[in-house]
């Protein structure tokens, strides 16, 4: 499915723009005293103008039996059974100022010409880490903040902070990992909850809707 930068989009979001839309998959989930169960999961990605994306995603048991990740899956076939998780927030680019401000005003010098015995291709160098923050909540009684980079269609995060409610689940830390592959976002996160030290929580794949 092609995608097109829409109208209107701050440019500070330019870095995520290939997020915009909704997504919507299987994965699988599993954890110390957790069987491992199938899941289905939906991302959304909204911009309103601002510099930054409104995100929410939900999770849900899978309804029915899913035997791996691996070749074509049907999507649209897939049913959710009882919730399992929802939250929400929203993602933005760490803002960046120039060590110099003429650099705010003043064109970009000309690159400097290859050494002799370099090459002089038009190869493109590798895309630049784009810094991000990312703020979350969930009724379960948890606020998280997370930072990370994005590189091109990939980006890692990890939280710099995790509060709770009296009542929310013991959860002190967690990661997580997106990458754009043949269309699909793949993801996974990795939880630190419970007494238990970082490891696997869940992971999955999603296709664009």
């Amino acid at each position: 499915m092609s995608f097109a930068i829409p109208d209107g989009l701050a440019p500070e979001t330019y870095p995520l723009a290939w997020l915009l839309g909704t997504w919507r998959g299987p994965g699988f989930l599993s954890y110390p005293d957790i069987p491992e169960r199938p899941i289905l999961v939906e991302l959304s990605f909204t911009s309103d103008g601002g510099p930054y994306l409104a995100y929410t995603a939900t999770t849900w048991n899978l309804d029915g039996e899913l035997d791996s990740l691996e070749g074509d899956i049907d999507v649209a076939a897939l049913r959710p059974g009882p919730l399992w998780a929802a939250e929400s927030g929203f993602w933005r680019v760490v803002p960046t100022v120039p060590d110099d401000p003429s650099a705010l005003t003043d064109p970009p010098a000309p690159a400097a010409p290859a050494a002799e015995g370099e090459a002089s291709g038009s190869a493109a160098p590798p895309p630049s880490a784009t810094e991000l923050e990312v703020l979350l909540a969930e009724p379960s009684g948890h606020v998280s903040v997370y930072l990370g980079v994005a590189q091109g269609p990939r980006i890692e995060l990890a939280t710099d902070l995790v509060a709770r409610t009296a009542s929310g689940a013991e959860v002190s830390a967690a990661a997580r990992m997106y990458g754009l592959v043949r269309s699909e976002l793949m993801w996974a996160t990795d939880l630190a909850a419970f007494g238990h030290e970082m490891q696997s929580y869940s992971s999955g794949r999603l296709q664009r809707q």
